[in-house]
């Protein structure tokens, strides 16, 4: 999809809608079961931002990596999780798996 002189694969217009769906369920004051909205918005903000830092060759790593720490909300508070993302993000950096 281009937008302008931007072009968005399809992993992030579909992080783009989430986010927006995200701050829509904050907005309206609507429970999510098991999460926290905030905390999950929080988190989209954070792939949309190292979405755009890795090359696209690196989808199924960083989809991994995204889906294991949004599961990680369920049982860790929000500081702890992004500090793996962090983390593990650094080491899949510096083991140039992404």
């Amino acid at each position: 999809m281009r937008i302008g002189p931007f072009y968005f694969d399809s992993k992030e217009v579909f992080l783009i809608i989430a986010v927006a769906l995200l701050a829509a369920a904050l907005y309206f004051n609507i429970q999510l079961i098991f999460f926290e909205p905030q905390a999950l918005l929080t988190l989209a903000i954070i792939f949309l931002i190292l979405k755009g830092l890795l090359p696209s060759t690196h989808n199924e790593a960083f989809f991994i990596h995204a889906l294991v720490t949004v599961f990680l909300t369920m049982f860790l508070p929000l500081f702890q999780v992004i500090l793996f993302y962090a983390v593990t993000f650094v080491f899949f950096k510096m083991l140039r798996v992404i």
